[in-house]
């Protein structure tokens, strides 16, 4: 009897230390998209596991210095894993949002800087988010999301991919301006 008490302790007792630790992820989809008129515009789109899927639509460096292979090259797609921690900073980033109090749209009138678009699918509530704007208008939990993004991608490890992705928030992403004519003057 005391054999049977001792393994029924230890096997749940190892079933328990075996669960995974539960994601807190606040949403079923989310993807971003951010274009700044002299650096980069890319999309992200977060998966339910570990991995997050980008999209470097275009990059200066494509045009400037093309021989750094640490820059995104533009026109390509990667993969890059998201350390728990970082996973744990943005669900918490995400579980802010409050989506009901945001409009779909926060910009103004100029033609260059930076934009971004959310897509979230999060709390039954599927919305795009548009923000083009210097305004203290823009909500701050979609501003310091936006920024976190941002300087996450700079910082984590891209690996190549071929799969094909898609993502809502890129729908309206603006091509970049073009590269500076090579002609030559004679006088």
């Amino acid at each position: 009897m005391k054999t049977k008490i001792v393994l029924i302790l230890l096997f749940s007792a190892f079933i328990s230390c075996s669960k995974k630790e539960k994601d807190n992820n606040q949403f079923k989809y989310f993807d971003f998209s951010f274009s700044n008129t002299f650096e980069t515009c890319f999309s992200i789109k977060v998966s339910p596991n570990d991995s997050v899927y980008i999209r470097e639509h275009w990059n200066v460096h494509d045009i400037w210095d093309s021989t750094n292979v640490n820059i995104p090259k533009g026109e390509t797609n990667y993969i890059a894993l998201i350390s728990k921690n970082d996973r744990k900073t943005l669900s918490e980033l995400i579980s802010k949002t409050q989506l009901k109090k945001y409009d779909y749209i926060y910009s103004e009138n100029y033609s260059d800087g930076q934009f971004y678009r959310f897509y979230f699918d999060k709390d039954s509530i599927k919305k795009s988010i548009f923000i083009h704007s210097y305004k203290n208008d823009v909500p701050k939990e979609l501003d310091s999301l936006a920024k976190w993004i941002y300087t996450w991608k700079k910082r984590v490890r891209l690996i190549k991919t071929n799969k094909k992705l898609d993502f809502f928030s890129s729908q309206y992403v603006l091509p970049p301006p073009p590269p500076p004519s090579k002609t030559i003057i004679k006088e």
